[in-house]
């Protein structure tokens, strides 16, 4: 039996801030499937934008990123990605799922930037 120590352990806060990234990606997917015209182009669309969503975040914001950013800037841009994301739900007429994923997801990454700076 190995031991965790406090670092290692993973809280409900990380959990809640995956799931709202988990949520901002598909924003994305949704967002891309809705705007697309014609079915190929939403498919197209669907992948294309939580790849780029993805590969900031891979670039910037991965706990393993080799330039990652510190704060404010790292909070600021996952806020502008959900921003993004949920301007992309509400011009594909989701704008009640906009409104949830900027209230969700930009709650829980505050609260996780807060309570990880102690």
């Amino acid at each position: 039996m190995q031991l965790r120590t406090e670092q290692q352990m993973v809280s409900r806060v990380d959990v809640l801030v995956f799931f709202a990234e988990l949520a901002m990606l598909a924003g994305f997917a949704v967002a891309g499937a809705r705007l697309g015209v014609g079915e190929p182009i939403g498919v197209v669309l669907a992948i294309a934008f939580p790849l780029a969503a993805a590969v900031v975040w891979g670039l910037w914001l991965a706990p393993r990123a080799a330039r990652k950013l510190g704060r404010p800037g790292g909070l600021a841009l996952k806020v502008l990605l959900v921003v993004l994301a949920a301007g992309s739900l509400a011009a594909g007429g989701a704008a009640v799922w906009a409104v949830a994923l900027v209230v969700g997801a930009c709650g829980s990454f505050v609260i996780g930037d807060t309570l990880r700076d102690g």
